[in-house]
């Protein structure tokens, strides 16, 4: 399996006033940053980064789609 790259760097605007950062992937495959989730989310990006070991929460696990996942990589970025 070959290393993924960031080849394309932008500002996501998903919810209307609140801008994260994103990357496309040398795949074509679109991601947020672990700091522009935690935007998104209004979230403290050291609590996302933590809830990575442990998600979805069972009680959570019915209404999550079964292909959805929670996946911190370091990537190699070019602005």
């Amino acid at each position: 399996m070959t290393e993924r790259k960031a080849v394309f760097y932008g500002q996501v605007e998903l919810i209307p006033g609140i801008v994260g950062d994103g990357y496309v992937l040398d795949d074509d495959t679109p991601v947020m940053s672990e700091r522009g989730t935690a935007d998104l989310l209004g979230m403290n990006q050291m609590a996302l980064h933590r809830m990575k070991t442990n998600w979805p929460k069972k009680t959570l696990e019915p209404f999550v789609d079964k292909g959805f996942s929670m996946k911190t990589k370091l990537l190699e970025a070019s602005r």
